[in-house]
């Protein structure tokens, strides 16, 4: 089977939800990861306060229109970009947005396309990169993608191509196996730096094989189970995330 169609297999299983038939589909040398639809985690009791955050506007790379929420954080603050998972969207963020704050990053979480391939969701992470880079009080310097399931492969796939020299440092938590990144590895044009590739263990097989051509990168692997951002509930997981920023970007 081609990788097209595997490709296409992938992202008729993420659109899908996860599991079921569609799993028999992957070729036998590459792991399938599952894509879950995940609820949006609440932060815990003990989490700084929700910063204030607005509403705003602004066009992907191909023209799009997109709607985000943004928090600033003072003056020549560096700035995340948070892609959300397949279904959900910029709210799932806020078991993260209070700590981000609180270490002193505006952040800016979008709303993507209703789309299961990286390559057709990256416009709109491009555009969000570019109209935080834009802001006054954002160090356009100074800038990181945090992306959970298919917001994380589409960060690791924004690393590899149109925010590679824009973005110091990216998170992805749980990204998927995705032909959009194996055709990269395949053509020996996969080369993304300075990647956090957090998963737990059913399936880090998935974060592992994107180490294969990175630089600067490291993958981690969850004290327990769970996918997307229901791992920000795990304190450890927090905690890597802000060191790891905290290194590249602050």
């Amino acid at each position: 089977m081609s990788r097209a169609l595997i490709g296409l297999a992938l992202a008729a299983a993420l659109l899908a939800g996860c599991g079921g038939d569609d799993d028999a589909a992957a070729p036998a040398d590459r792991p399938r990861a599952q894509e879950t639809a995940t609820a949006t985690p609440s932060a815990t009791p003990s989490a700084p306060p929700a910063p204030r955050g607005r509403s705003v506007r602004f066009r992907a790379a191909d023209g799009e229109p997109v709607t985000g929420a943004y928090a600033r954080a003072g003056k020549h603050a560096p700035g995340v970009v948070l892609l959300h998972e397949i279904r959900g969207g910029p709210d799932q963020w806020a078991a993260l947005i209070p700590y981000l704050h609180a270490a002193g990053y505006a952040t800016l979480a979008y709303q993507s396309r209703n789309s299961a391939i990286e390559k057709e969701r990256l416009p709109d992470a491009l555009g969000a990169v570019r109209w935080l880079r834009d802001r006054d009080e954002v160090d356009p310097d100074r800038l990181a993608l945090v992306g959970a399931s298919i917001g994380a492969s589409t960060a690791v796939y924004g690393m590899a191509t149109g925010a590679r020299k824009r973005v110091d440092a990216a998170v992805a938590l749980s990204p998927p196996d995705s032909g959009d990144i194996w055709s990269l590895q395949d053509h020996h044009r996969y080369r993304p730096h300075d990647l956090l590739l957090v998963s737990d263990e059913a399936e880090s097989a998935s974060a592992e094989s994107m180490l294969d051509g990175a630089v600067r990168s490291d993958v981690m692997r969850s004290a327990g189970p769970g996918h997307g951002v229901v791992l920000l509930a795990e304190p450890g997981v927090r905690e890597a995330i802000l060191a790891w920023l905290d290194e590249r970007v602050r």
